[in-house]
């Protein structure tokens, strides 16, 4: 997990979160874009909501050497838990029903196109049930994420 955080090593990283506040735990991923303030010029946030396909090409015109994604997720594991999740099985596990355009090819495209490394952080939902507010294993881990990344 370490090594899927950690910024590029000489390259522009960019943060990318996904989610919708109405869906619960689905939310985590603008709820962490609402904490994270970096301070470095290599380092960049943008919270893609439901359609990261609307914000693919601002990705690819920033020309980062890594992308670190981060959504909600079901993979089996504890409530709150980060599991790096590899490209091809994203649609299996990140909270795709929110998602106007399959992950998979949204980032595909921008991995190609920016030869960029992607890091797929998948943050293990509670319920995704139509509501507001985080499950308090998830808003944790988040706060974690937050503190990690605005320590950078």
């Amino acid at each position: 997990m370490k090594a899927a955080l950690a910024p590029a090593a000489g390259g522009r990283t960019l943060l990318m979160t996904l989610g919708s506040e109405l869906r619960a735990d689905d939310g985590v991923g603008p709820y962490l874009s609402s904490l994270v303030k970096f301070r470095r010029d290599d380092l960049r946030l943008i919270d893609a909501g439901t359609t990261p396909e609307s914000v693919a090409q601002t990705a690819i015109d920033w020309k980062p050497a890594k992308i670190i994604l981060v959504d909600a997720a079901h993979f089996g594991g504890e409530p709150g838990e980060l599991r790096v999740i590899a490209l091809e099985d994203i649609n299996k596990h990140t909270v795709v029903s929110t998602h106007n355009f399959p992950l998979s090819v949204t980032f595909s495209v921008v991995k190609e196109d920016t030869g960029a490394e992607l890091a797929v952080v998948g943050v293990q939902a509670v319920s995704l049930d139509h509501r507001e507010g985080l499950s308090p294993a998830v808003k944790a881990s988040a706060d974690e994420l937050a503190a990690y990344f605005n320590s950078l």
